[in-house]
């Protein structure tokens, strides 16, 4: 079951591959994620982005991503950038053995840093309340930070953190993830 849930989300993602506008990774001591970023004016949303991602732990957690979310800037020239949206979580830890899926709502805040090399901060946070998450969870809660810089045009290292736990039925919490990252971003 987790390998065919894995593969259903790699090959979605990649199948809309060809639309990307951008390709993430990123990499901890015990974990990985690969992200693909796309225009999702493919759907007929032109200004949002929709995400497929691919999440492992050595922990032995598989978990995969969709995502929509429209970002915007306050009126005026500010260097800070807005976006809200949804993101739906499939996955499965092994220890305890459960199976989660959860529709979160969320947002990220980007604070762009102008310089002759382009930075910036950037917070992000997603919650599905039990209402909304299902299988053997009762909540999620994703939340990180990061910092970002711009390396070249199109290409932008990073270094955050993230701590994604879960509610389960169990009445215990379980984090997937909570680590300092290290990533690369390809933006085409």
């Amino acid at each position: 079951m987790r390998f065919r849930l894995f593969i259903m989300v790699l090959l979605a993602g990649c199948a809309s591959a060809g639309q990307a506008a951008g390709l993430e990774v990123y990499l901890s001591d015990k974990t990985a994620q690969l992200r693909f970023i796309n225009d999702a004016g493919v759907i007929g949303l032109p200004g949002a982005d929709m995400s497929f991602g691919l999440f492992y732990s050595d922990d032995k957690d598989y978990m995969g991503t969709v995502g929509l979310h429209a970002a915007g800037t306050p009126a005026g020239e500010h260097p800070v950038t807005f976006g809200l949206g949804g993101r739906f979580y499939a996955g499965s830890i092994d220890d305890p053995d459960q199976n989660f899926q959860a529709l979160a709502l969320g947002g990220e805040a980007r604070l762009t840093i102008p310089a002759n090399m382009p930075m910036a901060v950037v917070g992000e946070l997603h919650f599905a309340p039990s209402v909304t998450s299902f299988s053997d969870a009762d909540q999620l809660l994703d939340w990180g930070f990061r910092y970002e810089l711009e390396v070249t045009p199109g290409v932008s290292g990073f270094a955050g953190y993230r701590r994604l736990t879960l509610d389960l039925d169990e009445d215990s919490n379980y984090r997937v993830d909570k680590r300092v990252h290290f990533g690369i971003r390809f933006s085409y």
